[in-house]
């Protein structure tokens, strides 16, 4: 447990549960700074002018019920309480969007739970907000993107690999990288591997057919128990240095032969 404190939003309109998550929280020593509210006309006024990292609401309340508040809560995870024999309403709210639930028991040993499902709420927020920022940087950067399974299959491109290579997302998902190399099937190797033995430089293929050359860097994902998941590769098109280091080349050997009949 971090000694940062969580900002939690309770939704509670029973003033004994009230009270009792708040007993609890004190005797746990959680590092939790705690907003109460008694309906949802309360929680709408304190959305409105405070964030929270983790919102828990009591599914029926005098005004309205959990699931309404759901649609106005950003990417706050909300974690539904619900009375015993009420789960399909508690999975009916996880399926709209709450991240999980908690079942209220009479003793209110549910309370227990909370401080794990707080924390994993907190993690899974982190982690969804650093995937948010990690595919707004990839859709956004110039460099043509893509991501192919084990089996060869492409199952990610950016913006620019489509602007580039003149697809549509649509129409490359699910297909061989091979349309990369303008070839419908690998010829006697995996493309998986064809790609890493190309890596640094290659030529690559249009839609229409066209042919240019590529700077390609490329990465493997694994998983935990080392095993490769998928390859990462970027590719970058390098026409307009290509066709520099050819004009220079082409300059050097005139020079080279012109230096040859004045000698």
């Amino acid at each position: 447990m971090r000694d940062t404190k969580y900002i939690i939003l309770l939704i509670e309109d029973d003033h004994l549960d009230q009270m009792a998550f708040r007993r609890f929280v004190n005797d746990e020593g959680l590092p939790y700074d705690c907003r109460i509210a008694g309906s949802l006309s309360e929680a709408r006024a304190l959305l409105a002018s405070q964030r929270f990292d983790v919102i828990i609401a009591d599914y029926s309340l005098g005004d309205g019920t959990a699931i309404e508040i759901l649609e106005s809560i950003g990417n706050t995870p909300v974690i539904l309480v619900t009375g015993a024999g009420d789960e399909e309403v508690a999975v009916r709210a996880w399926k709209a969007g709450a991240y999980d639930y908690l079942i209220k028991d009479l003793e209110r040993n549910y309370l227990k739970t909370v401080p794990i499902t707080v924390e994993n709420a907190v993690k899974y927020k982190r982690t969804k907000e650093q995937a948010q920022l990690l595919s707004g940087a990839v859709m956004s950067t110039d460099d043509s993107v893509f991501i192919t399974d084990t089996e060869d299959r492409i199952v990610f491109v950016n913006k620019a690999f489509c602007d580039t290579y003149g697809y549509a997302e649509e129409e490359v998902i699910g297909k061989s990288s091979c349309i990369l190399f303008g070839i419908s099937s690998p010829a006697s190797e995996n493309m998986y591997r064809a790609h890493e033995r190309v890596a640094g430089g290659a030529y690559h293929k249009r839609k229409d057919g066209s042919e240019f050359p590529v700077s390609l860097s490329l990465s493997s994902i694994k998983d935990e128990a080392g095993n490769e998941t998928a390859l990462v590769g970027v590719a970058r098109d390098i026409s307009e240095q290509v066709t520099a280091q050819d004009k220079i080349r082409t300059i050097n050997l005139k020079l080279k032969r012109g230096n040859r009949v004045i000698g």
